[in-house]
């Protein structure tokens, strides 16, 4: 998966983890799309200092999820419901009447459910 992508996941993760200056600089850089150097003028910060704390906190959210592995959690629960909801499809299909609304309604469960997580 392309860093950025893994970066912005594990921040929604962990980002109560980190410092409050860690969160805002990261939260800036990736979601809002700013430059080293505007973030250095945001802070009055150098900008090495900027991608200093940028490169520390992305450390820190790679070694939480190295040691709590939330995320990689989150994706095997989001496959194995999306598996369910396939397998309920294809069951569904070969079905009529009620059998077929019975499975309707846990496809929709299904559904709530990965909405959910």
């Amino acid at each position: 998966m392309e860093k950025f992508v893994v970066i912005t996941y594990l921040f929604d993760f962990y980002q109560e983890l980190l410092t409050d200056k860690q969160r805002d600089l990261l939260r800036e850089y990736y979601f809002e799309d700013l430059s080293l150097g505007e973030l250095s003028e945001q802070h009055q910060i150098s900008r090495q200092s900027v991608f200093d704390t940028i490169k520390k906190a992305e450390g820190k959210l790679l070694d939480y999820e190295n040691k709590l592995q939330l995320f990689a959690k989150f994706q095997k629960q989001q496959q194995v419901l999306i598996k369910i909801k396939s397998h309920c499809n294809d069951v569904s299909e070969s079905l009529e009447g009620e059998q077929a609304n019975c499975i309707q309604e846990v496809i929709a469960l299904v559904d709530e459910l990965i909405n959910k997580i």
